[in-house]
């Protein structure tokens, strides 16, 4: 076969050899290597901040804030507290100029007329269960309809627990009443919506108060024993 012609290589071409050798005689005389020019490191470009309409949107895939209780208050037919529980700050002076003022506000109040009060910018939802008024305050943006149905989970643990809960079962258990309660609302806000875990805390609590009482009884017996 023919020989194919092969096309004349560029190395042997002088000039590029001039400049190779020009590149790289320098290096040799320090003992270093060439040095290749460094890439331009481009400036980071900065974030952009979240628009108003993203940050919403993520907003609402959270679980929405529940009401906010300021302070409960039970109330008999009479004008007598029965209980108090208090989750924002106010001096003894105050607590008994607004026990005073929603008492005569909502006492007096007819039985068709509608469950929530305006009240110093706040809002007041009650609810009447036999002779006991069940108040609680919430702020004026708060949902009254939730509210409601704390008051109504509340007294269906009372009625459970005591079995068809009275007025004087809140006069001679108070102490009862404020468990119950502790364990539904923390700091205000609703912690338990479990009927049967309230009750089985309820419980728990009754016992060691009576094993406590029984130990009590215990050493007390054992130091009269002693002191004989």
């Amino acid at each position: 076969h023919p020989t194919r012609s092969r096309p004349p290589s560029t190395d042997a071409d002088p000039r590029r050899w001039h400049s190779r050798l020009s590149a790289i005689l320098p290096s040799l005389a320090t003992g270093c290597h060439p040095v290749r020019p460094r890439r331009q490191i481009r400036a980071a470009t900065p974030t952009r901040p979240r628009s108003s309409s993203r940050a919403s949107a993520d907003l609402r895939g959270r679980r929405p804030s529940l009401a906010m209780i300021n302070f409960v208050l039970l109330i008999s037919r009479q004008g007598k507290v029965r209980l108090t529980k208090w989750y924002s700050p106010y001096t003894q002076k105050e607590r008994t100029k607004v026990i005073r003022e929603l008492s005569g506000l909502i006492l007096t109040r007819g039985p068709k007329l509608c469950n929530f009060v305006e009240w110093r910018g706040y809002k007041v939802v009650y609810r009447r269960y036999a002779s006991l008024y069940f108040c609680m305050c919430i702020d004026a943006d708060d949902n009254e309809l939730e509210v409601l149905e704390i008051i109504h989970h509340f007294v269906e643990i009372l009625d459970r627990y005591f079995g068809s809960v009275c007025e004087l079962d809140l006069i001679f258990n108070f102490h009862k009443a404020y468990y119950v309660l502790d364990e539904i609302l923390i700091s205000g806000e609703l912690q338990e919506s479990s009927k049967k875990n309230v009750a089985r805390l309820i419980a728990a609590q009754d016992s060691l108060v009576e094993a406590a009482k029984e130990e009590a009884g215990s050493i007390s017996n054992i130091i009269a024993q002693a002191t004989k």
